[in-house]
């Protein structure tokens, strides 16, 4: 258990992706925060949900951050999700023997319109074109997805959904719980949910 506690979840919608997690990290049957950072902007249109060992999370997130300006200064131009999603596979695959203990997805609109990679511990990759969801509270997130996703749905409905599926994912798994962060990906960039506005939409 130790590790993959709480939930985060990435839904993908017609104009958009909206990211959201919980903040609570635990060990065994121990809270050891109630303010654990699971979303982060690694670009200016992309971001990443990661469940996971802080230490672990923060390291691969620090990377990530580094790689995407690495490359703005290279080329001149961000990086596209796509690409970074790549990076961070294969920097997961190289420490397999010995892997990051996280979990999660990376996500972003490129020019091409919205994308979403869920990555495992050792780097596998997967472009999912619905949702995506890691952690301790996933199954019941995913079960909360499964039935309210619709094909073609607006972003202001999936920032709706992935408020409602971590809401859930606390009421039902221990280890889920606190607050809820919910965070946008659009065209216009990465924007983070002020607390009163992600109230309002699990009321």
């Amino acid at each position: 258990m130790y590790g993959f506690t709480g939930t985060i979840v990435g839904v993908r919608c017609k104009d958009g992706i909206a990211l959201a997690s919980d903040t609570r990290g635990a060990a065994y049957y121990l809270v050891l925060s109630k303010r654990v950072r699971k979303i982060f902007k690694l670009e200016e249109r992309i971001g990443a949900a990661v469940s996971g060992s802080s230490g672990d999370v923060q390291s691969l997130v620090n990377m990530l951050r580094a790689e995407a300006n690495l490359y703005r200064l290279n080329h001149e131009r961000p990086i596209s999700t796509k690409s970074l999603a790549q990076v961070a596979s294969n920097m997961l695959h190289g420490r397999r023997g010995f892997p990051y203990i996280v979990a999660g997805v990376i996500s972003g609109f490129d020019s091409d319109g919205p994308r979403l990679y869920f990555l495992d511990p050792i780097g596998g990759k997967l472009e999912e074109e619905k949702f995506a969801s890691a952690g301790t509270g996933s199954t019941i997130a995913y079960g909360v997805l499964e039935q309210n996703y619709r094909d073609g749905m607006k972003l202001d409905d999936g920032v709706k959904l992935v408020a409602q599926s971590i809401k859930i994912a606390i009421e039902r798994d221990a280890a889920t719980g606190d607050k809820i962060v919910v965070a946008k990906i659009d065209e216009k960039g990465y924007q983070e949910l002020p607390e009163e506005e992600v109230d309002k939409l699990v009321k």
